[in-house]
């Protein structure tokens, strides 16, 4: 018997996952927006006005931590004057807050001890805004984690919301013969769109990281570079690097030849003989060999304790075309029978039954052509006299 998906509660569930999605995009914004503003004072308070200071009071102050463990922050009081006006400030560095590690904080605080001259660094616009440390610290880096939630909540939301799967019913009273005429197929991905993605997302991520390495490359030139931040960074600066690949790998991509596929009929359903024709324009010489396959696989969502994972199991493959020469790729056509035995076209919130063309073509040192074209396939014909 079919199954019948409820389009009520595929509605319901999209509806709950977008709000997900939502706060992990709002608390991810949100965060970094907290973890990353003093990032923007940082840059601010290169135009402020170095005064002589003198340290009142310093210390390392420690805070119980959640997890048990204790934290440390640097405790400082110092005073100095603009315009024979005294002036008592408390901050040190704009990053608020603690973290663990007490012998970097009591470095500084030895460094800065009770009666010590030191430089602090004074907003021109207001004399009371004033800090000592005014450069990149090791702990802002912790502002790019929060980024990590605000990207997945944009890209599930993208998926849930602009990617909506068609919901196929699951009982049909009887389906029309074929219809005439024929079908240009569709590849799933567009090339320009990914590159366009690629762009953003490499764009953002370098520019951010940028910052923390010139901050971090500056550091170390003065013989105040921080190794654990440094090592920190590494992931980071690998990821950019590795974005930057990416945008090129888009780019090349571009001007590979995109295959035409075409069906010579508008309704595919199983149990029918449908003829593909394809035409690739542009140059096919560079391709060694390529391959055009019709399959059918069924694709399981579940979670795996925290995470999300799909299962992807092929339960049917047509070899449509398999040559060692590019120019089979140029133009031809295949003729193919959808098993009446196999399963329709069937998509849920978590379980799917995909039919898709996958056309490859293998190019020596430039990236691979690589595509799919989903085929909808609709439940077995009913004949006139009511057998299928």
């Amino acid at each position: 018997m079919p199954i019948t998906p409820n389009s009520q509660s595929l509605k319901k569930g999209r509806r709950g996952l977008g709000c997900i999605l939502t706060f992990f995009t709002l608390f991810g914004v949100v965060m970094s927006a907290v973890f990353l503003w003093p990032v923007f004072e940082i840059q601010d308070a290169k135009s402020w006005q170095a005064v002589p200071c003198k340290i009142l009071s310093s210390k390392v102050e420690s805070h119980s931590s959640s997890k048990g463990g204790p934290t440390y922050s640097v405790e400082v009081m110092y005073e100095y004057y603009i315009d024979d006006h005294r002036y008592v400030g408390t901050r040190y560095k704009f990053m608020g807050g603690s973290s663990s590690g007490r012998e970097g904080k009591q470095e500084i605080v030895d460094r800065l001890g009770p009666g010590t001259e030191a430089t602090c660094y004074v907003n021109r616009r207001n004399p009371t805004d004033c800090v000592i440390e005014r450069g990149f610290t090791g702990d802002i880096f912790f502002g790019l984690i929060p980024l990590t939630f605000a990207a997945f909540g944009v890209f599930g939301i993208i998926a849930v919301f602009f990617r909506q799967p068609k919901v196929i019913p699951g009982q049909h009273p009887g389906l029309p013969a074929a219809a005439r005429g024929s079908a240009t197929l569709k590849a799933k991905n567009s090339r320009g769109c990914l590159l366009v993605f690629a762009l953003v997302f490499a764009g953002i991520w370098n520019t951010v990281v940028s910052f923390y390495v010139a901050e971090m490359v500056t550091a170390w030139r003065n013989g105040h570079g921080e190794g654990c931040a440094t090592v920190f960074m590494i992931p980071f600066v690998l990821v950019g690097l590795g974005l930057i690949v990416l945008v090129g790998y888009c780019f090349l991509s571009l001007f590979n030849p995109r295959p035409v596929l075409k069906l010579s009929t508008t309704s595919v359903a199983l149990g029918d003989e449908i003829e593909v024709e394809w035409n690739t324009p542009g140059s096919v010489d560079r391709v060694r060999a390529c391959s055009i396959t019709l399959e059918g696989r069924e694709e399981a969502t579940y979670r795996r304790g925290t995470s999300t994972s799909t299962d992807k199991s092929p339960f049917a493959r047509i070899e449509l075309m398999s040559s060692s020469k590019g120019r089979e790729l140029r133009r031809g056509k295949a003729k193919f029978t959808i098993p009446r035995d196999s399963m329709h076209t069937f998509k849920s919130s978590h379980n799917k039954f995909v039919w898709a063309i996958h056309v490859k073509g293998d190019i020596p040192m430039w990236p691979d052509i690589g595509e799919e074209y989903e085929v909808e396939v609709l439940p077995q014909r009913i004949s006139p006299g009511g057998a299928a």
